[in-house]
Formats: C-alpha cells, structure tokens, sequence
C-alpha cells in the first residue's frame, strides 16, 4: 500500500510584495495539492489572525480541497510583528480517517524566542492497520542550534510510547543527515535524496538555498518517491513524499 503525504510551511497570511499575496498563494497551493494528490497534508506556521479572518489558512485552504478529515493546533501565543497578539501553529488535512491528535509542547531553551509544539494524528488506512504521523516544527538554527534537542526530544517521546510514526515537517536544521546518529537506527530519511524547499530568492545568498523540511520514516517502511513543489506556494517549497507500507 502507497501513502503519499505533504509537508508545506505556509508562512501563515504573509504576502511578499505584490507577486506572492496570500490571494495569489491559495491557487498555487490548491493547484500542487490537485495535481499531486497527497493522502496526507501537513502544515506548518498556521496562524489564527482574526484581524485578517475567523479561520485559519489551512481551513481556509480546505475549503477547496475538501479533505474530509482536519484538524489545527494554534497553542503558540506570543507578540506579534504586525498584530499585537500572534497566534501560531500546526495543522493537518487528511483523506483518510483520523481516529486520535494529540499535541505536545517541547521543551524551550534559553535564548529561543519560539516555543514549539508537535502535532501528533493517527488514521486508519484502509486495511484496517493504522498510521501514526508527528507533523513539526523544530525552531531555527542560523545562529543557536536549536533544532537538535527538538529533534531529539521527539524521537525520544516516540520511543517510549512504543510507537512507529513518521515524523514530518520543518526541521530548520540544513543538515539532517549530520545527525544520523539520533536517528539513523530506526528511521530512512528523505535527507538521502538532494532538494532545496528553502529556495534563495526569498532571503538572498546568505539564507538560501536550504534544504530544511525532511521527512523521518520508520524503516519498516520504504520512501518511494521524494518531489518538491515549483516556487509560489510559500517562502518553502512544498516537500511532497510518497511511502510504501509493508502488507
């Protein structure tokens, strides 16, 4: 059985210049997600800005793409750029039934301004078997490595509930297969395979071209395919990953 699952960073409502407004954004996304099909969408950076609408973006987005199953978790409430209060987090569409979420916070350094949350979903494939997805955003590295200790502390949360579930997401950390040694045992990774999801338009040479947004997967199952989005959809590209799932 073939599952395939995407991983996009939407940067909420933000908009850069005239060419790249969250109005123009929307088609673009809904367009990759109509012609890539994925079974499973996971977002990062969505926002619940009620100066801007009542819904988040990716329930804004699935009232176009018509995923049966959703489910958001906006828990990160801090100050805001252009807003006086910034609420932020993750959300996952699905075709496939969601049978439990849970969210968890991870631990804070000193120093990270950001305090991070994954987003775990179960559902039921269609043989009856389940899937388990832990959907993330691991805080910046160009400066203060954090993202290590996040990706640590969810691997490590993993493995003592006993599970196998694919971690996927934002990593924001440009060299995953550096730290081969948390993972390596137990998880293949889309890291093998070179991509850019965070292209050096954006930023410019000093922040890009970066490769930040991985998928995790446990080895008994096996990455078929790895493809990333054209530009548009986000400052990332979309990182879209389709898995084979063992009988």
């Amino acid at each position: 059985m073939n599952i395939t699952l995407t991983t996009l960073n939407l940067q909420g409502f933000e908009s850069w210049g005239t060419s790249d407004t969250w109005e123009k954004r929307v088609p673009n996304v809904v367009r990759y997600v109509n012609e890539t099909k994925p079974d499973i969408i996971c977002f990062q950076e969505i926002v619940y800005l009620p100066e801007i609408s009542p819904f988040n973006p990716a329930q804004l987005l699935n009232q176009q793409l018509n995923y049966p199953f959703e489910a958001s978790s906006i828990t990160r409430l801090q100050v805001g750029r252009k807003y006086p209060v910034y609420r932020e987090g993750l959300a996952t569409l699905s075709k496939l039934t969601v049978t439990k979420t849970d969210t968890v916070v991870l631990k804070q350094a000193e120093g990270d301004a950001h305090n991070r949350i994954v987003q775990f979903i179960d559902v039921q494939l269609p043989d009856g078997g389940m899937l388990k997805i832990a959907n993330v955003h691991f805080s910046i590295t160009d400066y203060v490595d954090f993202a290590t200790a996040h990706i640590q502390e969810t691997i490590n949360l993993i493995k003592a509930r006993g599970e196998k579930r694919i971690i996927i997401g934002d990593f924001n950390h440009v060299r995953l297969e550096d730290l081969e040694d948390i993972w390596g045992e137990d998880y293949n990774s889309t890291s093998d395979v070179p991509y850019v999801t965070y292209p050096v338009w954006y930023e410019g040479p000093k922040h890009g071209p970066k490769r930040v947004d991985y998928a995790l997967v446990p080895k008994e199952y096996e990455i078929t395919s790895i493809a990333v989005s054209p530009d548009g959809l986000s400052d990332h590209r979309a990182l879209t990953v389709t898995i084979s799932l063992p009988n």
